[in-house]
């Protein structure tokens, strides 16, 4: 009798030390999933940030070719009035 009551009392620990481990493990698991979703939302915001740089680069490079435009035709005008400028 007491040896099969050890070996239930054995059986019963083990089975209760398995379960802390297991809500452990679970515990852990669950953390390591929230990190990767936390990570995941960071990139996806990283990459939103990267596009609208992106974009306003874009913008800033078609403003600045404009402006090399506008300044290369003001020069032509400035040299064809010299040109036609005789004293």
């Amino acid at each position: 009798m007491n040896r099969s009551l050890s070996i239930l009392t054995g059986i019963i620990l083990s089975a209760t030390l398995m379960g802390c481990s297991s809500s452990e493990q679970a515990e852990q698991l669950q953390q390591l999933t929230n990190k990767v979703d936390m990570l995941s939302d960071q990139v996806g915001a990283l990459q939103s940030q990267q596009d609208q740089m992106a974009g306003a680069v874009n913008d800033a490079r078609a403003a600045a070719d404009a402006a090399y435009q506008e300044a290369m035709r003001a020069n032509q005008r400035i040299d064809n009035i010299a040109s036609s400028y005789s004293k």
